[in-house]
């Protein structure tokens, strides 16, 4: 495969839409919930740098919750989001790099079960996509 295909499958299969997750039972993946990719500031000195950018993927332990979790996807990524900037005050995301990745999966999880329900969540997943270089 081309660099150029493998880029696009790649780019496809990042943007795939809930309903794509929901397919995953058949190709044996868990059901999973993908948080839209979340810009997460690199602050130096109180002031912001640059950013860094986040998937954030919530595979489910339970594929009859899938419904429930797409129906509610909206207010996961605003709680995803509230978790993430209190990782940045707790000192578990340091200039855009993850220092404590078992305390914010921790408390990922503890947001998606909140609002799903209770060992509804199996995995979070953290991907960092991207940078940017500069805001000069």
């Amino acid at each position: 495969m081309r660099p150029t295909a493998a880029a696009l499958a790649v780019l496809a299969a990042l943007t795939a839409s809930p309903a794509a997750y929901a397919e995953s039972k058949d190709a044996g993946l868990p059901p999973s919930i993908k948080i839209k990719a979340l810009m997460v500031p690199v602050v130096n000195r109180g002031q912001i740098e640059r950013y860094a950018l986040y998937d954030v993927t919530m595979e489910l332990a339970d594929s009859s919750k899938l419904p429930d979790a797409q129906a509610k996807i909206t207010r996961l990524q605003d709680a995803v989001l509230t978790v993430v900037y209190g990782a940045i005050e707790q000192g578990w995301i340091v200039r855009g790099n993850i220092a404590n990745a078992t305390a914010l999966r921790a408390r990922l999880d503890e947001a998606g079960q909140k609002l799903i329900g209770k060992a509804s969540i199996a995995r979070v997943l953290i991907m960092p996509v991207g940078r940017q270089s500069s805001l000069n």
